[in-house]
């Protein structure tokens, strides 16, 4: 049996980080208080620190990108993500939901909306213990920010063809 590994550390964690990244997704401060304290103070020390890790590198991605426009990535549909709750707990008749949403634009790219793989990848990312539904919720509002100002952006085949062309006017090599 391998040694047992000790946690790995989380000291680099700032919460204010994350917080401020889900400002414009979460705009109650309570509310995102709460997301951010789902997402980096519950479940296993890796779990948290991937969570950071990602949600940061994600953040720097959509800043370099130009910011972000939540307004208009919200305006294009959201679904709540359910807080699962045991059996004793549960409010009939009532969807008790965590207060960030989960943007369902994004999804598009891969799967056109109200089909039922569209439903099955809601399902995926907003299931779970809170600190991956959260996490899954908070990535796909960065990434549906990047992917929408990619979109502003000439398509990339646009791109490539202009940089084929000044490589060399030789046709390629079969």
């Amino acid at each position: 049996m391998p040694p047992h590994r000790s946690a790995p550390s989380t000291a680099f964690i700032d919460p204010s980080r994350i917080d401020a990244i889900l400002a414009d997704a979460v705009p109650d401060a309570e509310d995102r208080a709460f997301v951010v304290r789902c997402i980096l103070g519950e479940g296993p020390a890796h779990h948290r620190g991937v969570n950071y890790v990602l949600l940061r590198l994600l953040g720097i991605l959509v800043d370099r990108l130009g910011g972000v426009d939540m307004a208009a990535l919200r305006e294009r549909g959201t679904m709540p993500v359910p807080m699962r709750v045991p059996p004793h707990l549960e409010r009939q008749g009532s969807l008790m939901t965590y207060p960030l949403a989960l943007p369902v634009a994004p999804l598009s790219e891969l799967a056109p909306a109200a089909t039922p793989d569209h439903a099955a990848m809601v399902e995926c990312l907003s299931d779970g213990p809170p600190q991956h539904a959260l996490a899954n919720a908070a990535m796909l509002w960065l990434i549906g920010a990047a992917l929408d100002r990619l979109g502003e952006r000439p398509p990339a085949s646009a791109r490539a063809s202009t940089r084929a062309r000044t490589r060399s006017s030789a046709p390629p090599k079969r």
